[in-house]
Parts: C-alpha cells; sequence; structure tokens
C-alpha cells in the first residue's frame, strides 16, 4: 500500500527518527511549512494544494531503498578507558551525549556492579525499548545510568519498577518524549519500602533535600535521554520545557496522615498495604491550591471552582483526549483533614470536584476539530455546556502529598 509521511518541517527529524524506531529502514515523507495550528482554513487548504503534487509524485513514483540497521549489541555495554579529571570525564560524557549537563558520577566498572547486585536481576534482561528511538534498555544500562546519576544499589527496585511502568503502553511515555508541551514524569512511591529508603513523603517532599527522590528521579531522564534519544530541539519538540527535564518528580506518598477510613493509593489500585509500588504518569507542570482559610468543604470545593482554566489545559483545549486522562490531585494534610472532619472520602471529593471544575464551551476555540467527539462522551452542545476535566469523577488520581 503506497504510503506517504505528510510532516512539518520543524518536525520531520522526529519522524525519520520514529520511523526509524519502528524498522522501517526507509520512507518517503513530505515536509508542509510549518504551522497547521492557530492559522484559518483557508491557509490549511492553500498549504494542502501546494503539497498535492509532492505527495502524488511520492505516491505514484518513489520506491524504498534498502539500508541496513544492524547496529551494536544491547549487551555487554560497550567499555572503554578514559585518563582525565572528574571534571573532564563529565565534559567528555556531555560532548557524546550522553548526560544531560547536570554533573554524573563516573559509572565505573565497580559502580555499575553495585548496582546491579543491588537489583538482583541478570544484567542481560531485557526491560524494553526505551523511547523515542527504540533503544534496547537492559538492567545493566539501567545500573550504568543509576550510578551515573548517584543512587545507592538499594534504589536499583524501584528504579526498575518505574521504568518497567513508563514503558508500559498506557503510559505513552513516547508522547511525553516528544511533545510540544510542557510534560514531566512524575512517580509516586507507596509501601513499607519509603521508610526503608528513606524516601521523601511529608514535608516538601517533592523538592530539595531527598536523596533517594534526587537520584531515582534524575537516572529516569538519563535513560530517557541517552538510551532513548529525546533530546531537544529535534526529538524532543517541548516548546519551551521545565528543571523537570533534568530531575523528574519522585516522591512517596503521606501514608501516615492519611485520615482515618482514607486509603493510600497503591491500595485504592490493588495492592495490599504492606506491599511497595510505584505509580508513574506523566503530566503538566503543577497548580497549588494555597488555601490557608475555608473552614467548611462548601467553601473549600468553591475554591477549586476557581482553579479550573489551568486544569483544562491538560490535553489541550476542548481536546477529547483529555476527557479520557487522569488528573493527579495531592491533597495536603490539613485540606484532608478539613474534608475527613466532614465525612468525606476520596470519593467524595472527586465527585464534588468533577461536579464544579467545569467551564463553558463558549470559552474554547470554535474550530476545534474534537466537538462532534465531545458531544458523543458529555451529550448535546450549547455555548453554554459547562464541561468537566475528564468524562468521570473516577478518573481523579488523589493522593496525601507533603507537609
Amino acid at each position: 500500500m503506497p504510503t506517504v509521511n505528510v510532516v512539518t518541517t520543524p518536525f520531520m527529524n522526529l519522524a525519520k527518527t520514529i520511523a526509524k524506531a519502528e524498522n522501517l529502514t526507509d520512507a518517503c515523507f513530505v515536509d508542509v511549512p510549518h504551522p497547521m495550528g492557530m492559522i484559518p482554513p483557508e491557509a490549511i487548504l492553500r498549504k494542502a494544494e501546494e503539497a498535492f503534487p509532492a505527495i502524488l509524485e511520492m505516491a505514484t513514483k518513489w520506491q524504498p531503498t534498502a539500508v541496513s540497521q544492524m547496529g551494536k549489541a544491547a549487551y555487554p555495554a560497550e567499555r572503554f578507558e578514559f585518563a582525565g579529571s572528574v571534571g573532564e570525564i563529565n565534559r567528555f560524557f556531555f560532548e557524546k551525549g550522553w548526560s544531560l549537563g547536570l554533573p554524573i558520577v563516573p559509572p565505573t566498572p565497580e559502580n555499575v556492579e553495585e548496582m546491579l547486585e543491588g537489583a538482583g536481576r541478570s544484567p542481560d534482561e531485557v526491560l524494553g525499548l526505551a523511547p523515542p528511538q527504540n533503544a534496547t534498555l537492559t538492567v545493566e544500562l539501567a545500573a550504568v545510568h543509576a550510578a551515573m546519576a548517584g543512587c545507592k544499589p538499594a534504589y536499583m527496585p524501584v528504579l526498575i519498577a518505574a521504568l518497567q511502568a513508563l514503558l508500559t503502553p498506557e503510559v505513552n511515555w513516547i508522547a511525553t518524549l516528544a511533545t510540544t508541551g510542557t510534560t514531566q514524569f512524575i512517580v509516586i512511591i507507596n509501601g513499607p519500602v519509603r521508610q526503608a529508603l528513606g524516601i521523601g513523603c511529608g514535608q516538601g517532599a517533592a523538592g530539595k533535600g531527598h536523596h533517594p527522590n534526587a537520584a531515582i528521579g534524575y537516572a529516569i531522564n538519563l535513560i530517557a535521554f541517552a538510551v532513548g534519544g529525546s533530546r531537544p530541539p529535534h526529538i524532543d519538540r517541548s516548546t519551551l520545557a521545565s528543571p523537570g527535564d533534568y530531575v523528574c518528580w519522585v516522591f512517596g506518598e503521606n501514608e501516615e496522615r492519611l485520615p482515618p477510613g482514607w486509603a493510600p493509593l497503591h491500595v485504592e489500585r490493588g495492592f495490599e498495604r504492606n506491599e511497595s509500588a510505584v505509580t508513574v504518569m506523566s503530566s503538566y507542570p503543577p497548580i497549588d491550591n494555597i488555601d490557608h482559610w475555608s473552614v467548611t468543604t462548601d467553601e473549600y470545593m468553591r475554591w477549586w471552582g476557581y482553579l479550573v482554566n489551568p486544569l483544562h489545559n491538560i490535553g489541550g483545549p476542548c481536546r477529547t483526549l483529555m476527557m479520557e486522562q487522569s488528573p493527579i490531585v495531592a491533597l495536603g494534610p490539613e485540606h484532608a483533614d478539613l474534608l475527613a472532619s466532614e465525612g468525606w472520602t476520596k470519593r467524595d471529593f472527586c465527585k464534588a470536584l468533577w461536579e464544579r471544575a467545569r467551564i463553558p464551551l463558549s470559552a474554547w476555540p470554535s474550530s476545534s476539530p474534537d466537538l462532534e467527539r465531545l458531544g458523543q462522551i458529555i451529550g448535546p452542545l450549547t455555548s453554554e455546556t459547562r464541561v468537566p476535566i475528564t468524562a468521570k469523577p473516577e478518573q481523579f488520581v488523589v493522593l496525601i502529598g507533603g507537609g
């Protein structure tokens, strides 16, 4: 079946990388000037008409050229000798594209072996294909980057669990690594491993001063960059990006401050309370609900209603994709206590937030391509239809976070 890939010019390198990652030894492309968004329909039509001759020619005349894609074996990792100072080693790694620009610990065979002992897994075990270039990610490579990030061997089981979760289709890791949005990874840790490793769970849990949080978060992003190949500006297309691209968010749920009757996140998701688990997701930068004044749940939820506009930006204006996502809400202990004082459960909070966190359809651009699908989800649409963030209140992910 003749197939032509139509790509706007700035995305051509990304398109070719994805094609190669999907084992297309050769593929035909037609580039169209950027942008396609935020221009009137007649401008899009002109671009289509101008591109059509090239599309027709490629569809009828292009022939693939066989290109060998044989690369180096994923295991064992290549070894080399380097003589120099720690500063020189760091400069060398950065120039090679093996580091993000932050300092790394040289991954000597001894350091990597310590990480592998902590992992308790065979070094040649394949965890999956790291996007966007679908490079083979072995346990050994995970150990290499854990050593570079300054991890302790005991952190390895958490790091590997997070990587395995990120590699599942549901997470859509490649979208986060190649999007134009300011996305970042979040890893939430539950269970006894929090205390065993000293994971930050309370005050400032997602910030500075928590070594396991920082080292695990740094290792994940090193792997995404050096193994997966998510590099700006040609592959990682984030318009602005954020410091979360250096060290992703890693923190533990503050299980000790759960109100009576409230279950921790991993228990709600099917694990036993005495088991350890990680939950991973991709997220846009957070929005703070700095409410120190509400004394009733009604006041508190009214204030949540005013935070709706930024929350609705998840997935882009009027995108039905956002209706399928799961926004994360990390409730501070004081806020959770207020809800629980009036007998509220997490389910009650989710329902109230879902009912209040809506804005009228008239707030969105009228040219959104997803209005028809949106109508199928929530019913007949008018300009005053109040659109919720998600299709169902159960999609919110609620935990107790911080102090």
